[in-house]
């Protein structure tokens, strides 16, 4: 009888086992899997660059079309948006090539001094009249893990169309900036190098500096 009793006694404890664990409250009952969470897909590096370069181009249009603004206003805000797009060190250096290996620290420091304001001088004034005409971005493509040229097909006024090509460079921060403009086939920052070293070559370092900070002025 005592052992009938104890089977009974056992079966009973756990029915009553099942049920409560059925009546837990969530706060005592066994803890869920954790949903699984939707990650947006990592964007690849053409997918970036060319977002990087519509976002650029955005940008511009907003500059150069705000309601009440002068032109200079306009040009200024511009070259806003080209400083915060450009690797303007990156450029900076380049266009200097081997010249700046032979430069004092005074002609160094004054030329890291107005070469933003020039160059976005240059570029403001040289693009205004394309930026905010119809585009399409045609093409975007690797030319190696950092860098990435990205194509936009942009309708003059004339209805002609021109191919513009930005190289859009990830750097080491992880940020991405602008490190040439390839018009037609020709590096807009290539020909300006080939210029300041023929400048130089014929008048010397000095002159060069006294020039970039009289056009930085817009004179």
């Amino acid at each position: 009888m005592t052992k009938g009793l104890d089977v009974m006694t056992k079966n009973h404890l756990a029915l009553v086992a099942i049920l409560l664990a059925s009546t837990l409250p969530p706060a005592m009952a066994a803890p869920a899997a954790a949903p699984a969470t939707a990650t947006a897909p990592a964007l690849s590096q053409t997918e970036e660059a060319s977002r990087f370069a519509k976002q650029m181009l955005s940008d511009a249009t907003a500059a150069l079309t705000k309601q009440g603004a002068t032109e200079a206003q306009k040009i200024a805000a511009f070259q806003e948006v080209l400083k915060k797009s450009l690797a303007l060190d990156v450029v900076g250096r380049f266009m200097l090539g081997s010249t700046r290996d032979k430069m004092t620290a005074a002609q160094l420091a004054r030329y890291d001094a107005v070469f933003p304001q020039y160059i976005t001088r240059q570029y403001a004034q040289q693009f205004k009249d394309l930026v905010g005409r119809p585009m399409e971005v045609t093409e975007a493509r690797a030319l190696n893990t950092r860098d990435s040229i990205v194509r936009a097909k942009i309708k003059r006024k004339d209805g002609a169309s021109i191919n513009i090509d930005w190289r859009v460079r990830k750097l080491k921060d992880g940020s991405l900036k602008m490190i040439d403009i390839i018009v037609s086939g020709v590096s807009i920052m290539l020909v300006k190098r080939e210029e300041f070293a023929a400048f130089i070559a014929k008048n010397g370092v000095d002159p060069l500096l006294a020039r970039l900070e009289k056009e930085a002025k817009g004179a």
